[in-house]
């Protein structure tokens, strides 16, 4: 395996903003949560941004500390800002691939995507659109993560694979990505989406450490 043996246990981070909230979830809400915020990042693949956005509103209504997720009148705008935000065709203002982050010269589709893509197979997962999309988008990353803390019982290969991605892998590119979205975003939709995932991750990274 190319993860490190030794565990890198990073201190829990939360941004600034985030830290009067207190967030305890259920494993299943933890993955409910993990699910809508999957396919919010996989619009449109996933299917209707609407849709998506009103399931994690009815979740975050349920879960008190959770910031809650406004409904639109126009999603058209919220669309568009999202667009604009992680898909294109200009620039875009928060990417979501990691590799982005992970290196000095900003490149989709660099080594990590390779490094990450290794970490599915050796699981014996394989991204349904390999080489067409990268391996290290935020969706799949998440995904990753869920599949893994679904499992009833984790082999030791796997525990070391979820500290990998979730302490020295998640923990250094995340936090920039939540905070290019908190810096370009024109829709308070997705700047909530962006705190949701931001205490996810962090209940993610509180789990792993006192596992």
């Amino acid at each position: 395996m190319f993860f490190s043996s030794d565990r890198e246990e990073q201190g829990e981070t939360l941004p600034p903003s985030l830290l009067a909230l207190t967030v305890s979830f259920s494993r299943e809400e933890w993955i409910a949560t993990g699910i809508c915020l999957r396919d919010f990042f996989a619009f449109p693949q996933s299917g209707s941004l609407a849709e998506i956005s009103n399931r994690l509103q009815d979740l975050c209504l349920r879960q008190p500390g959770l910031p809650a997720i406004p409904s639109s009148g126009d999603w058209l705008e919220v669309e568009y800002d999202f667009n604009r935000l992680f898909v294109g065709p200009m620039a875009l203002l928060a990417p979501p691939y990691a590799s982005v982050y992970l290196h000095t010269e900003p490149q989709v589709m660099g080594k990590s995507t390779l490094e990450i893509r290794k970490c599915y197979h050796e699981l014996g997962f394989e991204v349904s659109l390999e080489n067409q999309f990268p391996d290290d988008s935020i969706s799949y990353e998440i995904e990753a993560c869920l599949l893994l803390v679904s499992l009833p019982e984790l082999t030791p290969e796997q525990r070391e694979v979820l500290n990998w991605l979730t302490h020295q892998h998640l923990s250094k590119w995340l936090p920039d990505f939540i905070t290019r979205i908190k810096a370009h975003v024109s829709t308070p939709l997705i700047a909530s989406v962006a705190d949701v995932l931001s205490l996810w991750f962090f209940d993610l990274q509180r789990r792993i450490l006192h596992d």
